[in-house]
């Protein structure tokens, strides 16, 4: 039964990964959008980025709060909600008339998103399968949001007709959303007696809340302001101190050594970033995420989070070194590799307090100092359409440049998170498990009884 129930939850929490990545990365979409204004466009590009730090600080605080609480009700119910308001927010799009605002349904979205990613971490955080499912359907999110049938800028014909090429994908599918909510709904009536979800924690509850407030504040901050100034090496110097400076600092505030996932995770994103192609085909993506899952696999077995940080710095020298003579062989090789290596880098990370989980999985979904950088180098000759300059996040495929730029930016991150993790572990002792709690406790009290605990003959 417990088999059953662990693979269960296993599914149910890749579905709704998935579904929660693809509502914070990918600009909603409906079949009435083809004909949405110029300025609905714009705002809706002006807003994502917003929507998606919003959408992340509120996984952060349903993650925390329903630890807190350590009831499967309130995890579960979470979820529920998320998933719920998610599935009326497509379904009134869908078929209802286009009379609200793209940026505020989308925004919904990436509430209800952020809802849903929260709650079903704690949910389900409780076991090896579910863990491997809950980050393969994380990181799997964005491997599908880079593979969305969204236009390339030559595809819209900029600059003439910005945004009459637009074309409707309808994501996220309505089916998809349809299924997760059914999954979560059993979920949350199987377990709505369910108590003790997370181990305690005496460190602070709300030090990953902190954490992701200082991390989102700044990525954000940081990334507007280098899409507009990437061409000064200074500004990119400063950007990237900014983001390991940030990143430490949240790794600090995190309880034990839990914070070697947000340096692995700032390292990923930014390498990630730097390697991911424009375009690639969409029947890649499950091979792409069978590799990550590997990659999981591998990093349960044998962690090593400093292996993953060299790992990634090998793959941003080398597309570095290899920019201006890339093949698609070799195209495909690297990314073969940084889905495998990125996949290992989130199996070698394992926290004791669940909602670092979270921290690290909303890092990969903010905006990125790299992304800024590429973003920069490509615009040349595009000011307006969808990517428009300094405020506005790209959220049409990844530009396709000629230059190390990136690469380098990337590879400077990986260097600073290999740091950091360094002086992490010089600071914070290594976790050991004690002895269960009831066992503690029972010695305790036959100590205070006047009587001699019995040798465990160690």
């Amino acid at each position: 039964m417990a088999t059953n129930r662990s693979i269960f939850e296993m599914v149910t929490a890749f579905l709704a990964m998935m579904v929660a990545g693809m509502s914070l990365l990918l600009p909603i979409d409906f079949p009435w959008t083809t004909g949405a204004t110029a300025v609905e466009l714009d705002l809706l590009a002006y807003s994502l980025p917003r929507s998606i730090a919003a959408g992340c600080l509120i996984a952060l605080i349903v993650a925390v709060f329903a630890t807190t609480i350590n009831h499967g009700l309130a995890a579960w119910g979470a979820a529920s909600c998320g998933i719920a308001i998610l599935f009326l927010n497509h379904l009134i799009g869908h078929f209802g008339n286009p009379t609200g605002s793209l940026s505020t349904v989308n925004f919904l979205d990436s509430v209800a998103g952020g809802i849903l990613l929260g709650g079903i971490a704690t949910a389900v955080l409780h076991g090896r399968l579910q863990v491997f499912g809950w980050t393969l359907g994380a990181l799997g999110s964005v491997v599908v949001g880079a593979a969305g049938s969204v236009p390339s800028v030559a595809q819209i014909d900029l600059p003439a007709t910005p945004h009459s090429g637009w074309p409707a994908v309808d994501s996220i599918p309505l089916w998809l959303i349809t299924v997760t909510l059914v999954l979560v709904v059993i979920g949350t009536i199987v377990n709505r007696h369910r108590q003790g979800l997370e181990r305690r924690t005496v460190e602070l509850p709300l030090s990953p809340v902190i954490a992701g407030v200082l991390f989102v504040g700044v990525t954000l901050m940081v990334s507007e302001w280098l899409a507009r100034h990437a061409d000064s090496v200074a500004a990119i110097a400063l950007s990237v101190v900014a983001t390991v400076l940030s990143g430490f600092v949240a790794a600090m505030l995190l309880p034990r050594r839990d914070g070697i996932m947000v340096l692995l995770a700032i390292a990923a994103i930014a390498v990630d970033s730097a390697i991911q192609p424009p375009s690639f085909p969409a029947w890649s993506v499950w091979p792409l995420i069978a590799v990550i899952g590997a990659g999981l696999i591998l990093g349960f077995r044998r962690p090593g989070p400093m292996t993953a940080l060299v790992l990634l710095a090998a793959l941003a020298v080398y597309t570095a070194a290899t920019e201006h003579s890339q093949t698609p062989i070799g195209t495909a090789v690297s990314g073969v590799l940084l889905a495998l290596v990125v996949g290992y880098a989130f199996g070698s990370a394992s926290p004791r307090y669940n909602p670092t989980r979270v921290l690290g999985v909303t890092i990969v979904l903010l905006p990125s100092v790299v992304l800024a950088v590429r973003d920069h180098i490509d615009r040349g000759d595009v000011t307006s359409g969808t990517v428009i300059g300094g405020n506005h996040w790209h959220i049409l495929p990844a530009p396709n440049i000629d230059s190390p730029a990136p690469d380098w930016t990337a590879l400077a991150i990986t260097v600073g998170c290999a740091a950091g993790l360094l002086a992490l572990r010089h600071w914070r002792e290594p976790v050991v498990y004690g002895p269960p709690p009831v066992a503690a406790d029972t010695s305790e009290v036959e100590a205070r009884a006047g009587h001699r605990p019995k040798s465990t003959g160690r």
